[in-house]
């Protein structure tokens, strides 16, 4: 691939709906894509010289599977370091070893994170073109060193060097011969120095050997260079040791790109520290080695609004954020913090941070420390990393939630050491909890509970029939009439029944999962919608919520519109409702994509007007169509007070500007009756209806439409 071509992707994968939905995301972000309904094809286009630059592969297919068509690429020569992402719904952890095994670069569960998918396939190709690069280094390292640092050597019988060419003298900075072994031995490296004695009386007893050593440099006393040498002993027609032959290469190139390649495996190649994989192993060194079982200490750093980032403001901030996060953590461990912390300790200096995923961090802390000392560094490090940032034009704030776990009081392994840490870290980000939470026997039963509703809903979303929507009406003040409704989403779960949306919503939000409901719950209810109209019903505008991640998604747009086509709803039966933290993420693209949107037809709602800091700079900056007047001003609306005075002053401000005011949580007559004589529009609440199924909504108007009356609103 040419660095200036669109790279190159191949997707195998046996359901035409999940090749649909790949191709079209990876095309917009600038890659040439083909796709393939079977392993068989794949193999046969790629046997034929069509290699791309990146293979997508699922493993549940007829015929041959994902994991033995990884076996055979892997099997062809030129094929090697072909980046391969296994995708599949099978998440268990045989599954993840046998993808592994069978040559996977990259393993993906399905349902996949479609907005994430662009930068993980970037990132993997960024990886195999660096890795690429090295290798081919490497190699023609390999091929100038076999030409023009090879020397060769005759020894005699007493150890000198008594014959050699000249780049073996330059090898050993020697300019003249003989070269006694007292004077090459000066220049060996003190550590390798009794090895080659060894070898060379491996020679005296008839025996060749081979070294790797360490040579010091002429020109430069602190430098060494790295030697390869393979020595033959020789031996008169009696069969008497006369001496020996061999050579000796410089290696010093080939072992500086093999370190280079060693650290492109186990460091991030964003920030540098090590990763994952070479962390554990330091550990796990680390602790065979502890004579005095000291443990460690795991802070898991979960990096909570990082995808939010990569969404809203692109990859290249968000790398910029992990940059500037990761100095600041280092500067951490080399300047003590001002409390009473461990920072300041000699063990300090076996601290070590990694990053642990694209979302996270681990430190790993000498487990002498105690939990007062402990939880004071974590405060730190939360301190540091919360501080705002300015990147590329752009004031980032990042929020991080801090597990903590010991070893061995907390788990017999690393594994298990690192699992601990992170649930609890992932248990607080996804209840909005304690930035610094330290793990005890309870939370395993929490992250058990929360592994079960992950893969519920990966499966609700997959299986249909369990995500329902539902349809609270609106109701105008001025007629009683029901204009519309707000969708509401519900979970029907098959064992453990009725699930409400405070439990899976943030849990989606967690996992990646809110955007492929959001795009279902859209394409649903537009379907619905079509029915409706099918029928000649009265329908009103529906009201969707998007969170962030959605909004923000680039083919928001064009999915938006691609569902308008096919069900062929009218673009202004829609309003999408953002609350204001939508829009303060970034401001720019929302003033866009808002625009885009309104011009299409589809109307804008500001949900939860008046909690946030700027409502009023919001209106003046965005086109709005609708406020919503949140149901914590309407609560206690009856009493006089600063309540009602600001419901008042809300309503006046959204008529004087030609906005439709609608109040939610209206739970009484008399709140009503005080909404409508202070000019509001439409009333949202149970005093007229609770959100219901799709069918008992439309039912809900029927009396209306048929008889022409407007019905009572009154229970």
């Amino acid at each position: 691939m040419s660095r200036t071509d669109k790279p190159k992707l191949l997707i195998v994968d046996d359901e035409p709906v999940m090749r649909t939905i790949t191709e079209s995301v990876l095309a917009q972000h600038e890659f040439d894509v083909t796709t393939v309904a079977s392993a068989e094809e794949a193999i046969s286009q790629i046997t034929q010289g069509h290699i791309p630059d990146l293979l997508l592969l699922d493993v549940l297919m007829p015929g041959i599977n994902g994991f033995e068509a990884c076996r055979i690429l892997r099997r062809i020569e030129r094929l090697e370091h072909l980046p391969i992402i296994m995708l599949t719904a099978l998440d268990d952890q045989a599954s993840i070893d046998e993808a592994y095994r069978c040559g996977a670069t990259d393993f993906i569960t399905k349902p996949l994170n479609i907005p994430l998918l662009p930068h993980r396939v970037r990132y993997l190709l960024r990886s195999s073109i660096a890795f690429k690069d090295l290798v081919d280094s490497q190699l023609t390292l390999i091929h100038t060193q076999q030409i023009a640092h090879l020397g060769n050597w005759t020894m005699d019988h007493e150890g000198n060097i008594s014959a050699a060419s000249r780049q073996y003298l330059d090898i050993i900075a020697a300019a003249q011969l003989p070269v006694s072994e007292k004077r090459l031995l000066a220049r060996v490296h003190r550590e390798d120095r009794s090895a080659l004695m060894r070898c060379w009386a491996e020679l005296r007893a008839g025996r060749p050997y081979q070294i790797d050593y360490r040579l010091r440099s002429l020109a430069n006393e602190n430098l060494w260079h790295h030697v390869h040498e393979r020595g033959f002993p020789i031996f008169d027609e009696k069969n008497h040791y006369q001496g020996a032959s061999g050579f000796t290469q410089d290696i010093s190139e080939r072992v500086s790109q093999e370190e280079k390649i060693r650290q492109l495996a186990w460091h991030d190649p964003v920030t540098g520290l090590n990763n994952r994989d070479r962390l554990i192993e330091l550990l796990e060194r680390d602790l065979q080695a502890d004579d005095n079982k000291t443990g460690v200490v795991i802070l898991y750093i979960h990096l909570s609004n990082l995808r939010d980032v990569a969404t809203v403001l692109g990859q290249e901030t968000s790398d910029a954020a992990i940059r500037t996060l990761a100095s600041r953590i280092k500067g951490l461990l080399k300047t003590p913090p001002q409390c009473n912390c461990p920072a300041d300790r000699e063990y300090m200096q076996d601290a070590k941070l990694a990053r642990y995923d694209e979302q996270s961090f681990v430190l790993a802390l000498p487990g002498v420390l105690d939990r007062e000392e402990i939880y004071c560094y974590a405060n730190a490090v939360n301190e540091t990393i919360s501080q705002p940032m300015l990147l590329l034009g752009d004031e980032v704030l990042i929020t991080p939630f801090i597990g903590i776990a010991y070893y061995p009081e907390d788990a017999s392994d690393t594994a298990e050491l690192f699992r601990r840490a992170m649930l609890v870290a992932l248990r607080a980000a996804s209840n909005n909890g304690t930035v610094v939470s330290f793990f005890d026997q309870k939370h395993d039963h929490e992250a058990a509970q929360r592994l079960v509703l992950e893969r519920g809903l990966r499966a609700a979303l997959d299986q249909g029939g369990q995500l329902r929507p539902y349809f609270q009406p609106k109701i105008s003040a001025a007629t009683g009439e029901i204009i519309g409704a707000e969708v509401l989403l519900r979970w029907q779960h098959p064992l453990l029944g009725f699930i409400t949306p405070d439990r899976f919503i943030p849990l989606a939000e967690e996992v990646g999962l809110i955007h492929p409901i959001s795009e279902w719950l859209i394409s649903q209810v537009c379907e619905l919608i079509a029915d409706w109209l099918g029928m000649r019903q009265k329908v009103g505008t529906i009201s969707i919520n998007l969170s962030a991640e959605s909004f923000f998604q680039h083919s928001l747009i064009q999915f938006i519109d691609e569902v308008l086509n096919r069900t062929g709803v009218p673009a202004s039966q829609l309003i999408i409702e953002l609350t204001e933290s939508v829009l303060m993420q970034n401001a720019d693209t929302a003033h866009q994509v808002i625009n885009e949107l309104r011009q299409r037809g589809i109307r804008i709602s500001l949900d939860d007007f008046g909690t946030g800091f700027s409502s009023l700079g919001y209106l003046n900056r965005f086109s709005i169509d609708e406020i919503k007047i949140d149901r914590s001003f309407v609560i206690d609306l009856e009493e006089q007070g600063k309540k009602r005075a600001l419901v008042q002053a809300i309503i006046t401000l959204g008529t004087a500007l030609g906005l439709k005011v609608v109040a939610e949580g209206v739970e009484t007559r008399q709140q009503a009756d005080l909404l409508r004589a202070m000019g509001c529009d439409i009333f949202q609440g149970f005093f007229f209806a609770r959100p219901m199924p799709a069918d008992e909504f439309i039912a809900f108007q029927l009396p209306a439409i048929e008889s022409g009356i407007t019905p009572d609103p009154t229970p």
